[in-house]
């Protein structure tokens, strides 16, 4: 075998892909031991996330039902506010005619005890 250039260069070549085909195989080798860690990591991550959608879930719902109580609250106020209106307002109704007519009479009882005292009514 004659050791020129194109042997040298086969050489190299071979070399070359023996290492190029080791570092390949750590590469992978590395890969494959990130995604294993990876793969845990998700797998912990579900184990825990799952319970904690479920207490979320359950918080919620307890939630929407102290909301809804609160809404139901909201409307007997509401009502109760309305019923005070209305009876306030026949109250107002029920008592205010009767004091006008009461005022209106002792105005004119004033202004008649007025009248006749002053003698402004008298004809001459």
């Amino acid at each position: 075998m004659e050791w020129d250039a194109g042997a040298f260069m086969r050489i190299a070549i071979g070399v070359f892909f023996l290492a190029f085909g080791a570092g390949l195989a750590y590469s992978l080798f590395r890969l494959s031991a990130v995604l294993g860690r990876m793969n845990n990591i998700l797998t912990d991550a579900n184990k825990e996330v799952i319970p904690l959608l479920t207490r979320v879930e359950t918080t919620l719902d307890g939630v929407n039902s102290e909301l809804d109580k609160v809404d139901q609250i909201t409307g007997s106020v509401a009502e109760m506010v309305k019923v005070a209106e209305h009876t306030t307002t026949g109250i107002y109704g029920a008592v205010s005619k009767p004091i006008r007519q009461v005022a209106g009479l002792a105005s004119g009882i004033r202004e008649g005890i007025s009248s006749f005292l002053s003698g402004k009514g008298k004809e001459d």
